[in-house]
């Protein structure tokens, strides 16, 4: 049986085409979270689906730790966005344990830039991308069980840490959903930045207006500026890579009465 999570927070009409599409197969465990004011507006009343209500506050990451308790240690498909009954075929029939949307580049060179940037996140932080949008991700039955185990069920979806397994992208028809951003860690690191970059700027400018540079001195800025430069640049990378893979640390949430 495949475990079919869709939190629904906006295409509300869109999703509800989706799980209806669905709700009639008997190999699915359908998994649905919306919050209260499109419950009020549309009718969720979905068969065979076990439906939550949210507060609206709640997002849709927070939605998905959520419903980690009731997975059956299955396949799992996550659908951020809305999906075919044919996506969802598609998905859930590739031989790959791993499933996820095909990126759409524009061109060849942010292609080539984002490979790159995607091998410096790599070695600094240890992490991969998955090659594709986890907008709609599948995980096969031999996942399963590692997924109702697994810390921070939300994050583990959106970035790849797993490791040997085989994966593949297909395409989907809906756009690709942002990720849920922490605007105030997003606002600290890019003033940490700036800070640290100033910093550097600042201080070697005022030696040299007002006083002597010798060999030691201008060693001892060399070095204050390679570590500022180091601190800006280790910072900036931070911030791209939570921009591109969003809130990290989301807690699951109480359903909403």
């Amino acid at each position: 049986m495949i475990n079919v999570l869709v939190p629904v927070t906006e295409n509300a009409e869109e999703f509800l085409k989706s799980v209806n599409s669905i709700c009639d197969d008997i190999a699915v465990q359908l998994i649905v979270g919306v919050t209260e004011s499109l419950a009020k507006k549309y009718d969720f009343n979905i068969p065979n689906a076990i439906v939550r209500e949210y507060e609206d506050k709640v997002s849709r990451e927070e939605m998905l730790n959520d419903f980690q308790p009731l997975l059956l240690g299955e396949g799992v498909f996550i659908a951020r966005k809305p999906f075919t009954k044919e996506e969802f075929k598609n998905f859930t029939s590739q031989r790959e344990q791993i499933v996820v949307c095909k990126s759409k580049e524009k061109n060849k060179i942010v292609g080539l830039v984002k490979r790159i940037w995607r091998s410096i996140v790599k070695v600094i932080f240890g992490v991969k991308f998955f090659e594709g949008d986890p907008s709609l991700i599948y995980f096969n039955k031999e996942l399963g069980g590692v997924l109702t185990n697994i810390n921070n069920f939300s994050y583990s979806t959106r970035i790849d840490r797993w490791r040997g397994t085989t994966k593949t992208a297909v395409d989907s028809s809906y756009p690709n959903v942002k990720p849920q951003q922490d605007k105030v860690l997003n606002m600290k690191l890019l003033i940490c930045a700036f800070v640290a970059l100033a910093m550097g700027v600042v201080t070697t400018s005022l030696v040299c207006i007002f006083a002597k540079v010798t060999v030691v001195i201008g060693l001892l800025l060399a070095c204050l500026d390679i570590i500022c430069l180091s601190i800006f640049t280790l910072l900036l990378i931070a911030y791209t890579f939570n921009m591109q893979v969003g809130h990290k640390n989301i807690n699951a949430v109480k359903k909403g009465e």
